[in-house]
């Protein structure tokens, strides 16, 4: 199985965000999505960070599949109740 992809890009001129996944990546993704909406609700907001190794961490990675776009290299997924 090839090395896991998931990173978010914006896209320049078009305001918009693009995710590429491969299977890993997206399993990743589903399972964080999962973990957060299992969370206990303690507050009235939860959130989870997915950033790159360059920012610390190891949910998304640096490579940027399109040309033309920035790489995002912090997202917060915020849950609100």
């Amino acid at each position: 199985m090839c090395n896991k992809l998931l990173t978010f890009e914006f896209m320049a001129g078009r305001d918009s965000i693009e995710i590429h996944a491969n299977e890993p990546g997206l399993q990743d993704l589903i399972e964080i999505l999962l973990k957060l909406k299992n969370s206990l609700p303690v507050k009235s907001s939860e959130h989870e960070h997915l950033m790159t190794p360059s920012w610390g961490g190891m949910e998304l990675t640096e490579e940027k599949q399109s040309k033309d776009s920035t790489l995002i290299n912090k997202v917060t997924i915020h849950l609100w109740r």
